[in-house]
């Protein structure tokens, strides 16, 4: 990393790493204020905050917090420790107990309770290469959705909650004897492999997230049941000219019109980390599900708390080898551009793929979630993301899954 300490407009010293300036070029210690007030969250139990720079950020937090909360600094290089040695910030820090320093990855322990604090920039001079590089980068991405969409999540939630949807005990109980599920989503390799499912309706319950449902009637492919969880009304676009009356699984803060609009069977799911479905829950002795930050991701969550033995993972590519994000059809596609910042990772036909920032998170959830389930897991995607633990099935395979019920 390269350090540069410039003068700002008013006279302060400000920071430039790897030619990107960590606070403003005109009031430094004003900006830095300004993003943890943004940023701050004072019920959490203790702070973890990425980078130590001049110590602006940590001034500005110290001063919000209250003396026994723990304030973590994780410093990302030497240099960093080096400015801050013997500065004015640094003296009245240094005897403040509750502040500790960390500069070694395996000193880093995380705990759940504490908020996670990371200015925009130092993701950038981090870069792609460092081993936290990818987990910051998921929180920073979750982090940025929960803010901006905060007041249309609670606005879904109070209508949703309405509707007296709670039915996942019920309809758990009610396809315990189903096996083996699908669980379709909408990334390229569903052009390849959505026929698959035709005839085989009776032995396999078919999940499908939303934006995979027109893909799947157009191959003649009815799912037993669609799952929706985005705040926004666009994916009201997801139903639209189509006829479907199987079930619909929700999450409670997706979209309310698109909910209502089901006049079918519908079951609300209620998500862990949100702190009105966690409270409802709890008076409601009612389930809730991890989300992992996608649709396919609490889907998965879904599957596996009905009990399935096997899931099978139709169009989860999590990544392309061309400019299509997702199958023909499906209403959240979109082209790649070159100028998208992309991450290399090995697909199932041990050759390498590109990827989003946004989908290798999913792809670390899915890891993560996969090596620690008792749930059989394959994938159908030959040109999709290899994920840790599961096994990946051709057609062939597929098919012989049936006949003898293994492969």
């Amino acid at each position: 990393m390269k350090f540069e300490i410039l003068k700002a407009k008013n006279g302060e010293n400000t920071l430039k790493v790897n030619n990107l300036f960590l606070y403003g070029k005109y009031r430094p210690v004003e900006d830095a204020s300004r993003f943890i007030d943004k940023e701050y969250d004072k019920e959490a139990k203790g702070y973890l905050l990425v980078g130590l720079g001049l110590g602006y950020h940590l001034m500005a937090l110290h001063k919000l917090i209250e003396p026994h909360k723990e304030l973590i600094v994780f410093v990302l290089n030497k240099k960093e420790k080096d400015f801050f040695k013997d500065s004015e910030i640094e003296r009245e820090l240094r005897h403040r107990k509750n502040i500790k320093l960390i500069y070694n990855i395996s000193d880093l322990v995380l705990n759940t309770d504490y908020q996670i604090i990371i200015p925009h920039v130092w993701l950038s001079v981090m870069g792609q290469d460092h081993p936290l590089y990818s987990f910051f980068m998921d929180i920073k991405i979750k982090q940025m959705s929960y803010k901006r969409f905060a007041p249309l999540l609670e606005q879904n939630f109070k209508i949703n909650i309405q509707l007296d949807d709670f039915k996942l005990m019920r309809i758990k109980e009610s396809i315990k004897d189903k096996k083996i599920a699908a669980l379709v989503s909408s990334g390229p390799s569903l052009n390849e492999t959505k026929n698959w499912l035709k005839n085989i309706k009776e032995d396999i319950f078919i999940l499908s997230v939303g934006s995979a449902l027109k893909p799947l009637l157009n191959a003649e492919v009815t799912p037993h049941a669609v799952i929706i969880s985005d705040p926004q009304p666009l994916i009201m676009k997801q139903f639209s000219d189509i006829q479907y009356n199987g079930d619909l699984f929700y999450l409670c803060t997706a979209d309310n019109n698109t909910v209502n609009s089901h006049k079918h069977n519908r079951c609300v799911l209620l998500q862990n980390g949100y702190p009105f479905a966690e409270k409802l829950a709890a008076e409601l002795k009612y389930p809730t599900l991890d989300t992992g930050g996608s649709v396919a991701t609490l889907a998965f969550s879904l599957l596996e708390y009905i009990g399935f033995e096997q899931v099978i993972l139709f169009g989860q590519d999590l990544g392309f080898t061309g400019s299509e994000s997702h199958v023909s059809g499906s209403t959240s596609g979109r082209n790649v551009g070159e100028a998208e910042k992309l991450l290399m990772i090995e697909c199932n036909a041990d050759k390498v793929i590109s990827t989003t920032n946004t989908l290798y998170s999913y792809l670390k959830w899915f890891n993560n979630a996969v090596q620690n389930t008792s749930v059989e897991v394959y994938n159908t995607a030959l040109y999709g993301a290899k994920i840790e633990g599961s096994q990946f099935l051709n057609e062939q395979q597929f098919c012989k899954l049936f006949s003898k019920g293994s492969i």
